[in-house]
């Protein structure tokens, strides 16, 4: 569970008195201070514990909660009954007018408890992140295609895995915040997981038993969204558990292809929303598709060196912009004309005419295909 102020305060039975839509923010540590202050000493996102010992008027009250707003500190316990019986009244003015966590803490709990409590928490992030990096170790060594079948699912047996496996893929703003999240919702479903960050996105590697992967992928977008704000989500079919490289491929295709679509993309995209890409997963022989996308894109990266790369970039966002100058250049962060010698110099490189749909189509085919390939 990740540590927040909300999280901590409801374990030890306190209340926040004021800046409940703010309490929700991460922890990272928790202090104990007297300085009227103590911002100099801080990182932002530590929660502050203190007993007002020099917060003697209502100025210097209203002053520290805005210094600690203002630094993005996660919240502040006040202690009672040492040299302040109750929260000053212009403490929690100040906390409520900046929508600022503030909760007491009471003279018989001592702030020891409040920190081992804390640091417990802080603990268990951090074995979950160590977990998720195995994980992600573990999908990505998968991904490869370096590995023989009987390897694939030794490697998966650990987190459950059985005969079967199915992908699901979200695509979030900070997919590292959520896995978590995805973690729990699947533990309470009962299906066994493996969740991991993969090309920048959250994926939930799954045994689906009698499950629809798809309906899966529906339940946790659903809950992702309310906690996240918008996620795009993609679901592979079952297949075999040696095939996950193609699962993987086919639940991040499908999410790329629905974000291509001119009409509303799906709840949750699947191989239906595949279109063009079927074609290239459907090449089990890496080394062919490694082939047509060096016999379409060599003479670009072999003609202009570390240029090679920028012009491939270049070239993927004109395409996916249906040759727009003004929307490609503002997409790649320079000027048109740049851009025009951009495009110039990768038909000179290729012999290739972009104004040519068969040509878009071939390079698009290409690049896409580069990426299954890598």
């Amino acid at each position: 569970m990740e540590l927040t102020v909300a999280s901590l305060i409801s374990e030890l039975g306190l209340e926040l008195v004021s800046g409940h839509e703010a309490a929700d923010v991460h922890v990272r540590w928790v202090h104990s201070t007297e300085l009227p202050d103590p911002t100099p000493w801080l990182r932002g996102g530590e929660l502050l514990l203190t007993t007002g010992v020099q917060l003697d008027t209502p100025k210097a009250q209203r002053e520290l909660i805005e210094r600690l707003a203002d630094h993005e500190i996660a919240g502040l316990g006040f202690g009672t009954g040492f040299r302040h019986k109750r929260i000053p009244a212009a403490l929690i003015a100040a906390a409520r007018k900046r929508s600022f966590p503030l909760f007491e803490v009471p003279y018989e709990l001592p702030f020891i408890a409040i920190t081992e409590r804390a640091f417990a928490q802080l603990l268990n992030e951090r074995y979950e992140m160590l977990q998720r990096n195995m994980a992600g170790d573990v999908l990505a060594e998968a991904l490869t295609g370096h590995l023989y079948p009987e390897e694939v699912q030794a490697r998966l047996r650990p987190f459950g895995i059985g005969e079967q496996v199915a992908v699901l893929a979200f695509q979030l703003d900070d997919p590292s915040t959520a896995a978590a999240l995805l973690e729990r919702m699947l533990e309470r479903e009962r299906v066994p997981s493996l969740v991991a960050i993969r090309g920048g996105l959250l994926c939930g590697v799954i045994d689906p038993g009698d499950a629809d992967p798809l309906e899966l992928a529906r339940v946790m977008r659903a809950e992702l969204s309310a906690r996240f704000g918008e996620v795009r989500a993609a679901a592979s079919r079952a297949a075999a558990t040696h095939s996950l490289r193609l699962s993987f491929h086919e639940a991040r295709c499908a999410l790329e292809a629905a974000r291509l679509q001119n009409g509303v993309a799906p709840e949750v995209a699947s191989y239906r929303d595949l279109g063009a890409f079927q074609l290239l997963l459907s090449l089990q022989d890496d080394d062919a598709l490694i082939s047509y996308c060096r016999g379409v894109l060599g003479p670009i990266e072999q003609g202009e060196g570390d240029y090679g790369g920028e012009l491939l970039r270049s070239l993927d966002v004109f395409i996916e912009h249906n040759g727009h100058w003004e929307k490609a250049a503002a997409a790649l962060f320079c000027h048109r004309h740049t851009l025009r010698y951009r495009i110039r110099r990768i038909e000179q490189l290729t012999g290739r005419d972009l104004s040519s749909a068969r040509n878009r189509i071939e390079f698009w085919l290409a690049l896409r295909g580069r990426e299954l390939a890598r």
